[in-house]
C-alpha cells in the first residue's frame, strides 16, 4: 500500500518511521531503497502519476526497507512489461542474497500466473488447478 497523494520518498519516509528499528543494512534509507529497486529518489511527483511498474517497485522498496526475512507476493509481475518483469526477477534474486542476522537465508513465497518469471527464483515450484496441488518440482 502506498499512498497515492504521496512522492516515492514521502511514502517511504513515512512508512519508515512506523518502522524505526528495522532499518536494513542492505537498504537503510529510503533514498537506498528506492535506488535499490532501480528508482529515483528525487523524483518529485505524486506515486498516482507513476506507471504500473514503476508503483510495484515503489511497493517493494517499502518493504524492503523494513529487512524482511519472509517475503509475501501476490502476483508481482502482473502489469508488467516483460523488461520490468525481469527487472523484478533480478531485484528479488539480489534480495534473496542480503545478508540475515543470525545467518539464516531470506524466503520469498509468491504467487503468480507467470511462472516462467517466478522459476528462476524458485528453489520449490508447486503448481495449482482448482486450489489443489498438482505437481511439486524442486530444483
Amino acid at each position: 500500500m502506498l499512498y497515492e497523494e504521496l512522492t516515492a520518498m514521502e511514502n517511504l519516509s513515512y512508512f519508515a518511521s512506523l518502522h524505526r528499528e528495522g532499518s536494513c543494512a542492505c537498504v537503510g534509507s529510503p533514498e537506498m531503497a528506492l535506488r535499490a529497486v532501480g528508482l529515483d529518489p528525487s523524483l518529485n511527483r505524486p506515486i498516482g502519476q507513476y506507471s504500473q511498474g514503476m508503483r510495484q517497485r515503489a511497493s517493494l522498496a517499502r518493504v524492503l526497507q523494513t529487512d524482511p526475512e519472509l517475503l509475501l507476493l501476490d502476483e508481482p509481475f502482473s502489469n508488467l512489461d516483460v523488461t520490468s518483469a525481469n527487472h523484478m526477477v533480478e531485484l528479488l534474486a539480489d534480495f534473496r542474497t542480503w545478508p540475515v542476522q543470525g545467518g539464516d537465508s531470506r524466503t520469498i513465497l509468491l504467487t503468480t500466473h507467470q511462472a516462467h518469471f517466478a522459476e528462476p527464483l524458485a528453489d520449490t515450484t508447486l503448481v495449482m488447478r482448482a486450489g489443489q496441488i498438482v505437481e511439486t518440482r524442486t530444483r
